[in-house]
């Protein structure tokens, strides 16, 4: 039976056996109180993070009705209507044409 990360119970027993020959059992429950400490601030963190993220969500606007983006729709139509009317303002008339070097010249 594997566990976690695919560490069975006897590989768990010898990582434990070995940390507790290295840091001695005096120090062994200080240590796993500070781990414990250390994974609720973790936990802690992960579930504001993520209450946090799930309000910012609930609260944009926009969310509830298309009339926002109908609008916005609307406001991009306009732009591209415009930009292509003062772009075809812009064009030169049928005097002028342009020839294979990318120049303007005036027709004879």
């Amino acid at each position: 039976m594997d566990g976690f990360l695919d560490i069975g119970v006897w590989e768990l027993l010898l990582i434990f056996a070995i940390i507790l020959v290295l840091l001695g059992p005096r120090r062994l429950p200080e240590i796993a109180a500070r781990l414990g400490a250390f994974y609720r601030r973790l936990k802690r963190a992960s579930y504001d993070f993520t209450s946090q993220l799930s309000r910012e969500v609930d609260d944009t606007p926009g969310q509830d009705s298309g009339g926002s983006f109908d609008a916005l729709k609307k406001a991009a139509s306009d732009l591209k209507e415009s930009l292509s009317a003062a772009a075809s303002e812009s064009r030169p008339d049928n005097a002028e044409h342009k020839h294979g070097d990318g120049e303007l010249k005036a027709q004879d």
